[in-house]
């Protein structure tokens, strides 16, 4: 499978932590993110890809489609493949375990997301139609030790997944990508809701926030524990 990283040209600080972190990593393949920053905003509504109403933020648009262009070409070349954001810290064994799961997930599988953003809540079915399960990381603890991360061997499991927030490293097939296109598109500031967070309802202001509105309705799924982390950190997003 391809292995994309986004992260923008303007940041070559960015791509050469990334690729030093991950250098147990083959074949690794740039994909230089859309830079809100330098974004014509009347000709992406225009073209329908971002809702006149949308208020998410110019980096948050650009990182949106950058996302939403790479699921385009996965859809297009029917080749199913990983996406990592340029904050994402591989596990050791990175290559052989999400080889290993992705081949024991129904054959009709639409995304599986190694990681998610530490600070939030993550909410799986642990045992399907019995109980879900609501985990949190400690965001604190990863920031400190994520260093040590491409030297920890894990072994995981798929379990479906109905939400969380942040995307700094999946899989998605072809089928899965259309879905995704399909459901994300136009980017908008769509309201959901959390029971994980107390009921609480947030505006969209990312895709990762839309993402959550499709999960619950496709071959979704999570490695826990997680292939991927990230240190989260703002000046590390690609949202920014």
């Amino acid at each position: 499978m391809d292995k994309f990283f986004i992260s923008l040209e303007r940041t070559p600080e960015r791509t050469e932590r990334f690729i030093a972190a991950n250098s147990h990593i083959n074949g690794l393949v740039h994909a230089p993110g859309i830079d809100g920053k330098s974004l014509n905003r009347d000709a992406v509504t225009d073209a329908g890809l971002v809702h006149p109403a949308c208020r998410f933020t110019v980096g948050a648009i650009g990182s949106g489609l950058t996302h939403i262009a790479l699921w385009g070409s996965i859809a297009k070349n029917r080749r199913p493949a990983h996406i990592f954001e340029d904050d994402a810290y591989l596990c050791k064994n990175f290559e052989a375990e999400s080889e290993r799961i992705i081949a024991g997930l129904d054959e009709e599988w639409e995304i599986i997301l190694w990681g998610n953003n530490p600070d939030t809540t993550l909410k799986f079915a642990l045992f399907p139609d019995i109980t879900p399960c609501v985990m949190r990381l400690s965001q604190q603890s990863v920031q400190k030790n994520i260093d040590r991360f491409a030297q920890q061997e894990v072994a995981a499991l798929a379990f479906r997944l109905d939400h969380t927030f942040g995307i700094c490293g999946y899989a998605v097939s072809p089928k899965g990508a259309q879905t995704l296109l399909k459901g994300c598109l136009p980017l908008r500031g769509e309201a959901v809701c959390y029971d994980s967070l107390g009921g609480k309802t947030i505006i969209a202001s990312s895709v990762d926030h839309l993402m959550n509105t499709i999960y619950p309705q496709i071959q979704a799924y999570v490695s826990f524990p997680p292939l991927c982390l990230t240190d989260n950190r703002a000046e590390h997003s690609l949202n920014a």
